[in-house]
């Protein structure tokens, strides 16, 4: 309840409730020092008690002055027995205000403060009460010795409140962010559950076509030209269509950061940057680069960096890089030797990182084999763009007429390899 009444408090109450107590510790002050006066006929003495109604009127904004302010006055009331001296008083009241406001809303020393002078007079309230108890003490009177304990207790009320409602806070905080990160997961989830069926179907389906078409031409090349010009037109589209799917598969199945992804360019650098890391690499590669578009330049990139990784966590801190650049197809292969406790371990093909390699890619057009054992063994091939081409796309060649011992044979860059990924992908 005490937790649900500050938090009605809103910055408009907080203002009136301000305005409301500096207009009664005025009024408390004058009042004060009115009836002083006129019970003591000295004008000094409601002079000095004027600070009193600084404990009221001071004590949420400015809670070690008004302390002050309240606690002044006292030494005068305790000799010239104003009020009659004794604690049940309605004259101690901004006493015990500032003793509250110092503990809730002090600072750290603020609050000590107020404790021991909450602790003291409760002490001294209780010790003259139980000396002056042959006078006859009240019940109000009895409430009043331990009032400077009230005021302590209730200030530590409100620093409690005060931390609960900031532990909600963080908690609702990090509730909503982990809302936020299973809403992401989720997603991510979905769009692999889509990339996978897109997969299935409409690549595997376009593969298909691609091979029947090519097969088809073959056949009829010597026998009607026409028929065969149209199944190469079937053919290219279908390898122009494939090669689209892949590369929006291979955005949707991996959620990329904004801004330029790194490719061909970027290799060299990553290379040295593991072997700054401690990996004692060595590379040899055979042919000229090029002709990689986009999306399996960052396959490749990102193969190679997973590869090298799983070589500096797992292996023992050696790796050989081989990249041959050939006619249809860029082979990657990663070897190095396998830690011992590597080995026991078992094989580790399971991790994401490594079904993530098979996934880019089968994505990116190629496949990706692992051997585990003594050597651990990462061998990937990447399919080229044709020599010569000015297309983007993974479109291999459209073979022309071929002689007649080749007639019969679909074209082996695209469709052989590639059904055999796919069967591969779906067991």
């Amino acid at each position: 309840m005490f937790d649900r009444l500050l938090a009605r408090l809103s910055e408009r109450a907080e203002q009136r409730l301000l305005v409301t107590e500096i207009s009664l510790g005025a009024l408390f002050s004058l009042t004060v020092a009115y009836y002083a006066v006129s019970f003591t006929g000295s004008p000094a003495v409601g002079l000095v008690l004027l600070p009193l109604g600084a404990g009221i009127a001071l004590h949420r904004i400015a809670p070690l002055p008004a302390l002050i302010a309240a606690l002044t006055p006292m030494p005068l009331l305790m000799v010239v027995g104003y009020g009659g001296g004794t604690p049940n008083g309605a004259i101690w009241l901004p006493v015990y205000l500032s003793i509250f406001g110092a503990v809730a809303y002090g600072e750290k020393r603020t609050r000590w403060t107020g404790r021991i002078i909450g602790g003291i007079l409760t002490v001294v309230y209780v010790g003259g009460g139980i000396f002056v108890t042959g006078y006859g003490l009240g019940p109000l009177s009895l409430i009043a010795l331990v009032a400077p304990a009230a005021a302590v207790v209730g200030g530590e009320l409100v620093i409690a409140a005060n931390r609960r409602r900031a532990l909600t806070e963080v908690v609702e905080t990090v509730s909503t962010e982990r809302d936020a990160a299973l809403t992401r997961a989720d997603l991510e989830a979905e769009r692999s559950r889509v990339a996978r069926d897109v997969h299935d179907i409409v690549a595997h389906s376009l593969t298909v076509v691609i091979a029947q078409a090519d097969g088809a031409r073959y056949a009829t090349a010597s026998r009607d030209a026409q028929a065969a010009e149209a199944f190469e037109t079937i053919a290219r589209s279908a390898r122009d269509a494939l090669a689209d799917v892949r590369v929006l598969l291979t955005e949707l199945r991996h959620t990329q950061e904004a801004g330029p992804q790194p490719g061909l360019a970027d290799l060299d650098g990553l290379l040295a940057a593991m072997r700054d890391s401690g990996l004692a690499l060595e590379t040899r590669e055979f042919g000229d680069r090029g002709r990689l578009t986009g999306a399996r330049q960052l396959a490749l990139y990102r193969i190679t960096q997973e590869a090298l990784t799983n070589a500096l966590r797992h292996g023992d801190g050696t790796a050989v890089l081989e990249l041959e650049w050939g006619a249809t197809a860029l082979d990657l292969v990663v070897t190095n030797p396998a830690r011992v406790d590597a080995i026991r371990a078992g094989d580790p093909a399971s991790g994401h990182g490594i079904d993530g390699m098979r996934e880019r890619a089968a994505l990116a057009g190629g496949e990706l084999s692992i051997h585990h054992g003594d050597v651990v063994r990462v061998r990937a091939r990447l399919p080229l763009e044709p020599a010569g081409a000015e297309s983007t796309l993974d479109v291999p060649p459209s073979p022309g007429d071929d002689p007649a011992g080749q007639a019969q044979r679909p074209d082996p860059r695209d469709t052989t390899p590639t059904l055999e990924l796919e069967s591969g992908a779906r067991s």
